[in-house]
Protein backbone atom coordinates (compact mmCIF):
# COMPACT_ATOMS: atom_id res chain seq x y z
CA UNK A 1 0.00 0.00 0.00
CA UNK A 2 1.53 3.57 -0.88
CA UNK A 3 2.72 5.45 2.13
CA UNK A 4 0.61 8.45 0.79
CA UNK A 5 -2.50 6.50 1.62
CA UNK A 6 -1.40 5.04 4.90
CA UNK A 7 -0.95 8.51 6.04
CA UNK A 8 -3.63 10.71 4.90
CA UNK A 9 -5.72 12.67 7.89
CA UNK A 10 -8.61 11.25 9.19
CA UNK A 11 -12.41 12.88 7.67
CA UNK A 12 -14.56 15.08 10.01
CA UNK A 13 -17.63 14.13 10.38
CA UNK A 14 -19.24 16.41 7.01
CA UNK A 15 -16.23 15.20 4.97
CA UNK A 16 -17.42 11.36 5.86
CA UNK A 17 -20.94 12.11 4.95
CA UNK A 18 -19.92 13.84 1.77
CA UNK A 19 -18.49 10.18 1.04
CA UNK A 20 -21.08 7.72 1.90
CA UNK A 21 -21.85 7.27 -1.66
CA UNK A 22 -18.90 4.97 -1.69
CA UNK A 23 -20.09 3.11 1.14
CA UNK A 24 -23.56 2.51 -0.27
CA UNK A 25 -21.75 1.92 -3.22
CA UNK A 26 -19.81 -1.51 -1.19
CA UNK A 27 -23.15 -2.62 0.08
CA UNK A 28 -24.83 -2.82 -3.52
CA UNK A 29 -21.79 -4.39 -4.62
CA UNK A 30 -22.29 -7.21 -1.61
CA UNK A 31 -25.72 -7.86 -2.30
CA UNK A 32 -24.92 -7.93 -6.17
CA UNK A 33 -22.20 -10.73 -4.98
CA UNK A 34 -19.50 -8.74 -5.94
CA UNK A 35 -17.77 -9.43 -3.16
CA UNK A 36 -13.98 -8.47 -4.02
CA UNK A 37 -14.77 -4.84 -5.53
CA UNK A 38 -16.97 -4.79 -1.92
CA UNK A 39 -13.96 -4.95 -0.21
CA UNK A 40 -12.39 -2.67 -2.63
CA UNK A 41 -14.44 -0.04 -2.95
CA UNK A 42 -14.92 0.37 0.79
CA UNK A 43 -11.50 0.27 1.81
CA UNK A 44 -10.13 3.39 0.68
CA UNK A 45 -12.49 4.93 2.61
CA UNK A 46 -12.45 3.00 5.59
CA UNK A 47 -8.78 4.15 5.71
CA UNK A 48 -9.70 7.89 6.10
CA UNK A 49 -12.50 7.39 8.42
CA UNK A 50 -12.51 8.19 12.44
CA UNK A 51 -13.54 5.91 15.20
CA UNK A 52 -16.04 4.35 15.74
CA UNK A 53 -17.23 4.31 11.95
CA UNK A 54 -13.85 3.08 11.45
CA UNK A 55 -14.05 -0.33 13.02
CA UNK A 56 -17.86 -0.43 11.55
CA UNK A 57 -16.85 0.03 7.98
CA UNK A 58 -14.01 -2.72 8.64
CA UNK A 59 -16.93 -5.21 9.92
CA UNK A 60 -18.34 -4.53 6.08
CA UNK A 61 -15.02 -5.22 4.19
CA UNK A 62 -14.43 -8.41 6.69
CA UNK A 63 -17.80 -9.66 5.34
CA UNK A 64 -16.85 -9.09 2.13
CA UNK A 65 -13.17 -10.50 1.87
CA UNK A 66 -15.14 -13.73 3.98
CA UNK A 67 -17.36 -15.04 0.87
CA UNK A 68 -14.21 -13.81 -1.41
CA UNK A 69 -12.26 -16.80 0.97
CA UNK A 70 -15.63 -18.84 -0.09
CA UNK A 71 -15.82 -18.38 -3.44
CA UNK A 72 -11.81 -19.87 -3.43
CA UNK A 73 -12.90 -22.70 -0.74
CA UNK A 74 -10.88 -21.30 1.91
CA UNK A 75 -12.40 -22.86 4.44
CA UNK A 76 -10.09 -21.61 8.12
CA UNK A 77 -10.42 -18.01 5.87
CA UNK A 78 -14.27 -17.60 5.97
CA UNK A 79 -14.72 -18.33 9.08
CA UNK A 80 -12.31 -16.05 10.91
CA UNK A 81 -13.37 -13.49 8.40
CA UNK A 82 -16.99 -13.88 9.52
CA UNK A 83 -16.14 -14.36 13.23
CA UNK A 84 -14.20 -10.46 12.78
CA UNK A 85 -16.38 -9.09 11.06
CA UNK A 86 -19.27 -10.01 13.89
CA UNK A 87 -17.11 -8.93 16.40
CA UNK A 88 -17.02 -5.39 14.57
CA UNK A 89 -20.62 -5.03 13.61
CA UNK A 90 -22.40 -6.27 16.63
CA UNK A 91 -20.13 -3.10 18.68
CA UNK A 92 -21.75 -0.86 15.69
CA UNK A 93 -25.72 -0.75 16.84
CA UNK A 94 -28.90 -1.69 15.50
CA UNK A 95 -28.55 0.90 12.36
CA UNK A 96 -25.93 2.99 11.46
CA UNK A 97 -26.48 5.54 7.83
CA UNK A 98 -29.76 3.87 7.27
CA UNK A 99 -28.12 0.33 7.04
CA UNK A 100 -29.90 -2.41 9.37
CA UNK A 101 -26.62 -3.31 11.13
CA UNK A 102 -28.35 -6.00 13.55
CA UNK A 103 -29.92 -7.89 11.15
CA UNK A 104 -27.20 -7.97 8.94
CA UNK A 105 -25.17 -9.43 11.92
CA UNK A 106 -28.11 -12.02 12.83
CA UNK A 107 -27.47 -13.60 9.61
CA UNK A 108 -24.06 -13.62 9.20
CA UNK A 109 -24.04 -15.11 12.58
CA UNK A 110 -26.33 -17.42 11.07
CA UNK A 111 -24.37 -18.38 7.64
CA UNK A 112 -21.03 -18.95 9.59
CA UNK A 113 -22.74 -21.21 12.09
CA UNK A 114 -24.20 -23.30 8.46
CA UNK A 115 -20.76 -23.30 7.31
CA UNK A 116 -18.87 -24.38 10.40
CA UNK A 117 -21.53 -27.08 10.96
CA UNK A 118 -20.34 -28.92 7.14
CA UNK A 119 -17.28 -28.10 8.12
CA UNK A 120 -14.12 -28.02 6.29
CA UNK A 121 -15.15 -31.49 3.81
CA UNK A 122 -18.30 -30.18 2.91
CA UNK A 123 -18.13 -26.09 3.44
CA UNK A 124 -18.07 -25.97 -0.72
CA UNK A 125 -21.75 -27.15 -0.23
CA UNK A 126 -23.66 -24.76 1.48
CA UNK A 127 -25.84 -23.07 -0.85
CA UNK A 128 -24.05 -19.45 -1.50
CA UNK A 129 -27.84 -18.26 -2.53
CA UNK A 130 -27.99 -17.75 1.60
CA UNK A 131 -25.28 -15.34 1.86
CA UNK A 132 -26.73 -12.40 3.67
CA UNK A 133 -28.12 -9.46 1.95
CA UNK A 134 -27.50 -6.08 3.82
CA UNK A 135 -30.98 -3.80 3.93
CA UNK A 136 -29.75 -0.20 3.58
CA UNK A 137 -31.79 2.94 2.34
CA UNK A 138 -28.94 5.25 1.70
CA UNK A 139 -29.32 9.35 3.93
Amino acid sequence: MPETLRNQPLLTPVELESRLDEFYASLSQFNDGWFFESHETLEDLWMVTPFPEREMFQGFIQAAAAFVHLVRGEYPGVLKLLDAAVDKLSRAGDEQFGVDIDAFVRDLRSARDEIATLGPERFIEWDAGRVPRIAFAPQ
